[in-house]
């Protein structure tokens, strides 16, 4: 009788299964910038691997420009002059967050899930490069928004 049950509820597993790989990040996995480009400073935007909030995702923008889709367990590295750039992110609310870029230095803006009221809610914060450097690791290489 057990096996029964579960077996009705098979087909429904391996859906859920595939929508959730289908909103996490496939590109290959995180390779940092180097050399970084002389005179440009880099911000990596990276979401860490993992189940809770997977099927959410935003656009990350920087400085009004879309930039990239972010997803569950992917990065983006953003190459920047110096000095500030604001980035948003935005589901059914919008985040921001000013990031001051310094020319050779690598930026670490983490973005995790919050409670939305019907989608979840997406939050920038920036974390010190040994901290980032650490959670990036297994994050996969979103594409960039073509213009």
């Amino acid at each position: 009788m057990r096996n029964r049950k579960f077996n009705s509820y098979k087909p429904l597993l391996i859906l859920t299964s595939a929508l959730i790989v289908g909103c996490s990040a496939s590109g290959p996995v995180f390779k940092p910038v180097d050399p970084i480009p002389v005179g440009k400073g880099v911000v990596y935007i990276y979401r860490e691997p993992g189940f809770v909030g997977s099927g959410v995702y935003g656009t990350v923008t920087a400085n009004k420009e879309p930039i990239a889709k972010i997803k569950t367990g992917g990065y983006f590295p953003y190459l920047s002059n110096p000095g500030s750039v604001h980035f948003e992110v935005s589901t059914e609310a919008t985040n921001e967050a000013d990031v001051t870029v310094e020319s050779g230095k690598e930026k670490y803006l983490k973005t995790t899930v919050g409670m939305g009221f019907f989608v979840g809610h997406l939050k920038f914060s920036e974390v010190s490069p040994e901290i980032g450097k650490k959670e990036i690791s297994e994050c996969k290489l979103l594409e960039p928004i073509q213009p």
